[in-house]
């Protein structure tokens, strides 16, 4: 009875000591991933502080524009994500409907937000941006990733 015990714990502290392992390796590879984003007022563009932009969300304010940025199937997202000059490598839906990406364009004198969610097992990044008169953005809430 007492050797059929010890080789019950001893099958446990190893199952244990696995999961715990495991865990640990995963939480360490996906760490270096986050969510994280900034806007680059100069440059105009969204960047991702650690990784690639694959799925990229853009609301207003007043939830009249719920935009969706995906990178399309066999492409490679990138980094930064210009909202002047959009990437052809990315596709954009509305209320999931596909728009070309001629029309997007921000609306003047509003506020946006930013969720970058490329990594589906991180918590989401989010900046908030406001654009002028001519659709420019010129104020962002994170600027650097810092």
């Amino acid at each position: 009875m007492i050797m059929k015990t010890r080789i019950t714990n001893g099958i446990l502290v190893i199952a244990l000591t696995i999961c715990l392992f495991l865990g640990i390796v995963y939480f360490i590879l996906s760490a270096g991933h986050s969510n994280s984003i900034c806007f680059d007022i100069e440059n105009q563009s969204i960047i991702r502080c650690k990784g690639t932009i694959s799925k990229l969300y853009i609301i207003s304010k007043d939830k009249k524009d719920y935009l969706h940025f995906l990178i399309l199937p066999g492409k490679k997202g990138k980094s930064s994500f210009s909202i002047k000059e959009l990437d052809r490598d990315y596709s954009v839906n509305v209320i999931n409907a596909l728009i070309d990406l001629h029309k997007f364009k921000l609306r003047p004198e509003m506020e946006y937000e930013i969720i970058n969610h490329s990594n589906g097992d991180r918590p989401h990044g989010k900046v908030i941006i406001k654009t002028d008169k001519n659709s420019s953005v010129i104020y962002a809430d994170k600027t650097s990733c810092k």
